[in-house]
């Protein structure tokens, strides 16, 4: 338990510092001691993520046990992760604090490190409860979000914020979307039932697993018989109207999973994803090269249109628009530490600049499928008035409408004009449907 503390403890260090815990992680494995078992590794992310999701509440629970003042941020760093495991897992208590000692030791040295750790944990065991309660008595401390992000959740949803916050502290579920070229969503259940994997359907080509497994563990997956994508991301292909011949425009398609759910459902479309991260790029002609879908992948800006654009307009255009990522908290913990307030008034101003340069290439009678990943009003419905204030051109349609065509399967998205609020099944997204008329 000594390196997952030390290891966890460098790679949320990292995060304090600004960086993304993928990257964070990466960095914290390669100053391991020696080769790290899977467990290990499994283990070390669980404690990272684990501490990013309570952050807020471990930190009010320690604080009134700091007699003077906070310790080093490092050591203080593994003082949160040690209050992780002894308030969320099933560690045996003597262990985790026995473990912190020595792990402090070895990343501060000294034996005043070890009296200090060792006071502040045992007393923070005889307290818990009393110092739950304590922290709890402030919504950031019962939630564990920072206060602008719940404030602007009570101003956007004066009903359903706490509902929001609540499912973001949930282990994301895991949903896997069938690939129906190859079979239908009940025979691949039935696939999985066989190998011990009990599922639930959600949407249309959608399964939930009860309990994740690692994706080389689902059966074909190196073959494309099926992809991991949460519920929510699955319903744009659905909301985009797509036929055959059909020429598509996938803005900001990286990490790929709309795009090959496109191919996979129409397969003869005239498909062109951009993307202007050329590593993600890069990623996703792999994922394409699994699922042998043939796509024309470009690294380009959508919003600078003469950098690619070569005169042929767009039937369907899909913006998936670069966002907060606060409806995907619960996969990203990182996010609402790694966001600030004036984050957003930037994300909305990228996002108007991505409409405005795309919505000239769409086809009359067109649709453009506006998308985000987030909840926030202010990335969502008011960038789509903000344009449908300023073009006499465009046609907002009813998402919820539109997907209320589509064949009733179980466990619906809950619809709130446009917002997919976010339950055990889906993630957060934002859907706008606008037709050119």
């Amino acid at each position: 338990m000594i390196e997952i503390q030390r290891l966890a403890a460098l790679a949320l260090q990292t995060v304090w510092d600004g960086r993304n815990v993928d990257r964070a992680l990466q960095e914290a494995r390669l100053q391991s001691a020696g080769e790290l078992s899977d467990h290990q590794r499994s283990a070390i992310q669980d404690a990272t993520y684990g501490v990013l999701r309570y952050r807020t509440e471990l930190e009010l629970v320690l604080s009134p046990l700091f007699q003077k003042r906070p310790p080093p941020p490092l050591l203080h760093t593994l003082l949160l992760l040690a209050t992780y495991q002894l308030l969320h897992t099933r560690l045996a208590p003597h262990a985790v604090v026995t473990h912190a000692v020595d792990t402090a030791v070895l990343i501060a040295g000294g034996e005043a490190v070890r009296g200090f750790v060792n006071g502040v944990l045992r007393s923070l065991i005889r307290q818990k409860e009393s110092l739950i309660d304590q922290a709890h008595v402030t919504t950031a401390g019962r939630f564990s979000h920072p206060q602008w992000w719940i404030n602007q959740l009570q101003q956007d949803y004066p009903e359903q914020w706490s509902s929001f916050l609540e499912q973001a502290q949930q282990p994301p579920p895991m949903i896997l979307r069938v690939n129906r070229r190859f079979n239908s969503v009940t025979q691949y259940q039935e696939c999985l039932t066989e190998q011990g994997m009990a599922t639930e359907r959600v949407g249309e080509e959608g399964l939930r697993l009860l309990s994740p497994v690692a994706v080389n563990r689902l059966p074909g997956f190196d073959r494309g018989l099926v992809s991991v994508q949460d519920a929510s991301a699955q319903l744009a292909v659905s909301l985009l109207g797509l036929h055959a011949g059909q020429r598509v425009l996938d803005a900001c398609a990286a990490p790929g999973g709309k795009t090959a759910h496109m191919m996979e459902r129409v397969a003869k479309l005239d498909l062109l994803a951009l993307d202007k991260e050329p590593e993600r790029v890069k990623r996703m002609g792999a994922d394409m090269k699994r699922l042998g879908l043939a796509v024309k992948v470009e690294c380009a800006d959508a919003g600078d249109v003469s950098q690619w654009f070569d005169g042929r307009l767009f039937d369907r255009i899909l913006l998936d628009a670069p966002c907060s990522g606060s409806g995907v908290v619960r996969r990203h913990p990182d996010i609402k530490w790694l966001r600030a307030e004036r984050d957003i008034y930037r994300m909305a101003e990228q996002q108007k600049r991505l409409l405005d340069g795309l919505w000239p290439l769409l086809k009359r009678g067109g649709r453009l499928l506006y998308v985000t990943c987030s909840i926030f009003k202010e990335e969502n419905r008011q960038v789509i008035d903000h344009f449908m204030q300023r073009v006499d051109n465009a046609k907002g349609l009813d998402v919820s409408e539109i997907y209320s065509r589509v064949p009733v399967t179980p466990h619906q998205p809950n619809w709130n004009d446009g917002q997919v609020c976010p339950d055990e099944n889906h993630d957060g997204f934002y859907y706008a449907a606008l037709q050119k008329i």
